[in-house]
């Protein structure tokens, strides 16, 4: 599990110049828009970002799941999820509410996914590319 999320991380990182993805079908239509339908680069970035808002909420409910990281608000989990969800609505045109419903739906892949231990074994790539976006 940590290969592939490596590989992401490292693919989010390169030098290259990202071109605007197009924007997912949000309307209502297809209102549910899934983390698999965006660009490698943004997916990568919006499940890491989901990780940080995971642990911060354990933190601040006083789970245990949350006391083997730092502090989440401290240590720029908070701002990286800020950064990057207003970054992938400014470049695929996503709404509010389509940011909200992929948010949730990564958390409950997260979840059903291993829950801790997934989001620990996520925790060394999405730490790399919040070091990589300065935070």
């Amino acid at each position: 599990m940590l290969t592939p999320l490596l590989a992401l991380a490292a693919l989010a990182l390169q030098d290259t110049p990202a071109a605007p993805a197009p924007a997912p079908d949000a309307s209502p239509a297809n209102a549910t828009v899934t983390i698999d339908a965006l660009p490698l680069e943004h997916a990568a970035a919006a499940r890491c970002a989901v990780a940080f808002a995971t642990v911060s909420r354990w933190q601040k409910a006083g789970d245990a799941r949350g006391s083997g990281y730092p502090e989440m608000e401290a240590a720029g989990g908070r701002e990286f999820f800020v950064r990057v969800m207003a970054k992938l609505m400014d470049e695929t045109g996503l709404g509010r509410e389509d940011i909200i419903t992929l948010s949730a739906s990564v958390a409950d892949d997260n979840e059903r996914e291993g829950g801790p231990e997934r989001v620990k074994a996520m925790m060394p790539a999405c730490v790399m590319m919040k070091t990589a976006a300065g935070l």
